[in-house]
């Protein structure tokens, strides 16, 4: 492996990414045409995946790709009006999208038993397990043009706005993991909708995770990518991260640093007054997250 590094040998871009795979195992991590109200696709008929639950699968399709958007809806409402939570899929490589899928659910489910309305979003770009080089550079292309996912959650949320008159504009909340947690910041940055942002044990340094051999293979394809890769970071953007902000980390977490973590909620504190950086002993990358990380975060947004 170390010899394909060489720099008397090419480098294959799906080799790289192999390589880049074991290294980061972040197993947790087409900008849509705007639309008018009726425009949209209907929910349709809801779905009981559990008592208490009515899930919608919709399918809003542009001119380059589609994306799924897994909507929860509690049945019986306390509340007029909900709060409502963005969740894009975690997994990704932080270089190019991710669809949902059936493990994705237990991120989804526990806010929407407390109350919450949920809406899980695919990001453009999503990349097979054995990719070509080919597949690779429109995956990468692909999730630059959608803005490293803060398209796909405009578009979710615009859907929403249209579509569930029972969704609370002024509790509309962005969250997730790993690297979707490096999503949920961007998100937060640069959507003024969103009044609030969960990330479990984001990927803050996204241009070190990435690559600098990665970075120079993409962007001799794909125009800006070197400048899209350092925007899409999280400890670029501390400045843009101005509504409340909940961070949480377990300390033997295996994929992402504590160290990473805590070092960019330093560099947030300097401009947001509003971050809460919850740090836990043990679960490790993902467990952490579903056993305390979700339910403090839940206990959090419920006070705001």
């Amino acid at each position: 492996m170390a010899d394909s590094f060489s720099k008397n040998r090419p480098l294959r871009i799906s080799t790289l990414y192999a390589f880049i795979f074991v290294l980061l195992l972040l197993v947790a991590c087409n900008k849509q045409s705007s639309k008018q109200a009726n425009d949209w696709p209907e929910l349709g008929p809801a779905e009981k995946i559990e008592p208490g639950i009515a899930f919608h699968q919709v399918t809003i399709r542009g001119a380059k790709s589609s994306m799924r958007i897994w909507l929860y809806l509690p049945d019986n409402p306390a509340q007029e009006k909900l709060p409502c939570i963005l969740i894009a899929p975690a997994g990704s490589r932080l270089f190019h999208g991710m669809s949902l899928g059936e493990g994705d659910r237990p991120e989804h489910l526990p806010y929407v038993r407390e109350g919450f309305i949920v809406a899980a979003y695919e990001l453009d770009g999503p990349l097979a397990d054995s990719p070509d080089d080919d597949e690779i550079i429109a995956a990468a292309r692909a999730f630059k043009e959608a803005d490293a996912g803060v398209a796909n959650s405009s578009t979710t949320l615009d859907y929403l706005l249209a579509k569930v008159p029972a969704i609370d504009r002024d509790r509309i909340y962005t969250a997730g993991h790993s690297s979707a947690a490096t999503v949920s910041l961007l998100v937060a940055a640069h959507n003024p909708r969103v009044k609030a942002c969960v990330a479990y044990a984001p990927a803050c340094d996204v241009v070190g995770r990435v690559g600098e051999q990665l970075i120079d293979i993409l962007s001799s394809d794909i125009p800006g990518y070197r400048e899209f890769i350092r925007r899409s970071s999280p400890d670029h953007m501390a400045n843009d991260l101005r509504c409340p902000i909940f961070l949480f980390h377990a300390d033997d977490d295996s994929v992402v640093p504590t160290s990473e973590v805590t070092s960019f909620a330093e560099t947030l504190k300097k401009t947001n007054s509003n971050l809460t950086y919850v740090r836990v002993s043990r679960g490790d990358h993902y467990d952490s997250m579903i056993d305390e990380g979700i339910p403090k975060a839940i206990e959090w947004l419920k006070g705001l």
